[in-house]
């Protein structure tokens, strides 16, 4: 990589560990988790015979972490056009294209730290719920494939914000979008219209976690994971072609 590009997402991820939407977002993502996996727990009558699919299951809890990683990427790029900042950032920079290119692999490594926190909070968390009820952990294989599929969601969800605040770029909007599709819309679609939802991103995410239970219509894993990547990528590709083409 050119030092003028490394130059330019040093700057990125600078701004990503200075500011206060990585924290708050972080914390308030791990105790969303946190919740779910409590929950999840104590409904289970005897966790003991449920074995690695209820540890599976806790693990596959920290997916919900995506959102705010989404969001995070989402007020990393919509923050600079509300503050007029963004036209600093292309003046001293190589060119529009390599601003794109620098938030996405910011956010990228964002996403990834909410995937690893969000898989430690939830083997945190699920060893101390079942320990409270006399019972432990069963790590086997089906609990590190979906911790690779948590960690492949949050880290894709990263740049999947980022991407969205270019084409958005008001912040309140994207961040509401986000909020409104994240906890009713998907719900909605993927209830009433399962045909249509598995093919979406958060259907995608059901499939990568090879949640039958919760989705009995999603794809296979790694029809999810290509999807995922598609939708990622063409988002990606939306957002670099209306940042260059438009007036900041």
């Amino acid at each position: 990589m050119p030092e003028v590009l490394r130059n330019q997402l040093s700057a990125e991820l600078l701004k990503l560990r200075t500011g206060l939407a990585l924290p708050a977002l972080l914390l308030v993502a791990l105790a969303f988790c946190a919740l779910g996996q409590l929950g999840l727990v104590y409904a289970e009558s005897d966790p003991a015979s449920a074995g690695a699919e209820l540890t599976a299951n806790i693990v596959g809890l920290g997916a919900s972490a995506a959102l705010f990683a989404t969001l995070l990427g989402a007020l990393h790029v919509t923050g600079e056009f509300s503050s007029g900042s963004i036209g600093r950032t292309v003046l001293y920079a190589p060119g529009r294209s390599a601003v794109v290119g620098a938030k996405l692999l910011a956010t990228t490594v964002s996403g990834l730290v909410f995937g690893v926190a969000a898989v430690a909070c939830s083997l945190a968390v699920g060893y101390a719920a079942l320990a409270a009820k006399d019972s432990g952990l069963t790590v086997d294989g089906s609990t590190w494939t979906t911790a690779a599929a948590v960690l492949t969601i949050c880290t894709l969800a990263g740049p999947w914000g980022a991407a969205i605040g270019f084409v958005v770029r008001n912040r309140l909007a994207a961040v509401l979008g986000l909020v409104v599709w994240g906890t009713l819309g998907q719900v909605l679609v993927l209830g009433q219209l399962p045909e249509l939802g598995r093919f979406l991103p958060e259907g995608a995410q059901f499939a990568l976690l090879g949640d039958a239970s919760g989705f009995p219509d999603a794809l296979a894993p790694p029809y999810g994971l290509l999807l995922l990547v598609g939708w990622t990528a063409a988002m990606s590709l939306a957002g670099t072609r209306l940042f260059t083409h438009r007036d900041v």
